[in-house]
């Protein structure tokens, strides 16, 4: 039997840092417009959906997602791993990746990479980030549907709830969980937009790419940035 494996990717307009970052023009179009580029590039997942809240303030995310043809869901604005888990059910899925809406260079052959893992292993999750060796900003985690909503009523905690992997990541004795590293430790690099001046510091390594910026993989776009003076250190 087939498995299904959507990828979520999480966009909400309330960031506390930069307000309204997901739609902030990149090098002339949403940085969400690059999130799902990426994803929908991504081999092995059957749908590429947009989930955010059913807020008013995040009524432009909804307004991009129907302009751009992309599949959405909204659901609670606080509780994520139950916008998650509603989603996933909504879209009859097997298994679900989070992709976030502030990750405009992630390299979509990671997705592929664990969704491999995911169907090779029979994991309960798949994570490159349980020991992070890759910049922020290339997250991705692919989880079991069944298994994801064993964890969500187990969540006791607000923060398990905000961030939907938590409960895995502190309580890895009740899951079987299968993590790939890359080659390189990149850990305290930052390719994500978390701070108002990362919004020109991705600009200028799009910028700097020639050609479609879903030809470039992790390593090319971390060598690029170095190039152009833009890939900095994580600043909490």
């Amino acid at each position: 039997m087939s498995t299904k494996v959507g990828i979520l990717i999480q966009a909400r307009m309330s960031s506390r840092r930069v307000p309204a970052k997901v739609l902030r023009e990149i090098a002339g179009k949403p940085m969400l417009a690059y999130v799902v580029e990426r994803c929908k590039a991504a081999s092995g997942a059957d749908l590429v959906a947009i989930i955010t809240s059913d807020e008013v303030s995040d009524d432009p995310v909804a307004a991009f997602a129907a302009e751009n043809d992309v599949v959405l869901y909204r659901g609670s604005l606080d509780d994520v791993a139950g916008r998650f888990l509603a989603a996933a059910n909504t879209f009859g899925l097997d298994a679900f990746g989070r992709v976030t809406g502030d990750s405009p260079l992630i390299d979509q052959r990671l997705i592929s990479r664990a969704i491999a893992l995911f169907r090779q292993e029979g994991a309960d999750l798949v994570t490159n980030v349980l020991r992070r060796t890759f910049p922020i900003g290339m997250s991705i985690e692919i989880m079991d549907r069944a298994r994801f909503a064993e964890a969500y009523d187990a969540m006791t905690e607000s923060d398990e709830r905000e961030h939907a992997t938590r409960f895995y990541h502190r309580h890895p004795e009740l899951f079987r969980i299968v993590s790939f590293e890359n080659d390189k430790d990149l850990a305290d690099r930052t390719l994500s937009v978390d701070h108002e001046a990362d919004i020109a510091r991705i600009e200028k390594i799009i910028t700097a790419l020639e050609g479609d910026h879903r030809q470039y993989d992790c390593a090319e776009i971390c060598a690029v940035a170095e190039r152009v003076g833009a890939l900095t250190e994580w600043a909490p």
